[in-house]
């Protein structure tokens, strides 16, 4: 996915995002400037890991683990 627009002081929700299609959308977005915040499941370092990740691309990024089905 490439996103040809500026979202610097935008945020995105990205659930599904710690693997998958999600995973890629929630990196484009970061690349194209907006503050992510990652949803899913996995190991806790695992995340962790991708949410420093995507703070190194677009500067804030938050984790949360809510279970969107219920």
């Amino acid at each position: 996915m490439n996103l040809n627009t500026d979202l610097k002081g935008k945020a995105a929700i990205v659930t599904g995002s710690t693997s998958g299609i999600g995973l890629g959308i929630a990196k484009a977005l970061a690349k194209a400037g907006a503050h992510i915040m990652i949803n899913g499941f996995g190991k806790p370092e695992e995340i962790e890991a991708l949410r420093k990740d995507f703070e190194n691309m677009c500067g804030k990024a938050v984790y949360n683990s809510a279970d969107m089905t219920k």
